[in-house]
């Protein structure tokens, strides 16, 4: 079919598109917006409102409550032969869009103070707190090994011996590592 005389595409959420020479997708995918994801309708109708010489421009309309409305879209069809052909697979198109709130959801939202795609960014900021808590958990523990193991075998000061030699002072006054004859630090 010549993408350019197709009048109108019906989409469908939860059904895959034709495909021959690529993977099928779904034939509805929101890609954000302010209006989260979680408003996806039913069904979209995209309307070919003319060609710019370069793409068709669409306009698409579904059963949207009024608090959301269509942002950013973008029809997506599989070329016949190659990716740019001017003749398309049918059934292959598919819809990318963003799920906006319109001037009423703004104001539902603020006066509600949340929103069904307020979830998302709970779970997200959620996300974010469980993480920064296991890392200040983490460098604790590493700090506590640090201190418990680590820090006990630097040397403090030193010491003078006879023979005008120094050593740490840790070693003039514990005893002799395990296995060690006294005999061989010097010290009975």
């Amino acid at each position: 079919v010549l993408l350019k005389e197709v009048q109108a595409l019906t989409l469908h959420r939860g059904l895959y598109t034709t495909s021959r020479r690529t993977p099928a997708v779904p034939q509805l995918q929101c890609t954000g917006g302010t209006a989260g994801c979680s408003h996806v309708p039913e069904v979209v109708q995209c309307y070919n409102k003319g060609w710019d010489g370069f793409d068709v421009q669409w306009q698409c309309k579904a059963d949207l409550e009024n608090a959301y409305r269509f942002g950013h879209i973008e029809v997506s069809c599989e070329g016949y032969d190659y990716p740019d052909d001017p003749y398309i697979l049918r059934g292959s198109c598919s819809l990318l869009f963003r799920l906006e709130l319109t001037e009423e959801g703004k104001r539902k939202v603020k006066n509600s103070g949340s929103f069904d795609s307020g979830y998302l960014s709970r779970n997200e900021s959620s996300d974010f707190s469980a993480g920064a808590i296991g890392i200040i958990v983490l460098l604790v523990l590493a700090f506590g090994v640090y201190k418990l193991f680590l820090s006990n075998q630097q040397p403090q000061q030193s010491a003078g011996d006879s023979n005008g030699f120094t050593r740490p002072s840790w070693q003039s006054w514990q005893a002799p590592p395990p296995g060690f004859k006294p005999s061989f630090t010097g010290r009975n």
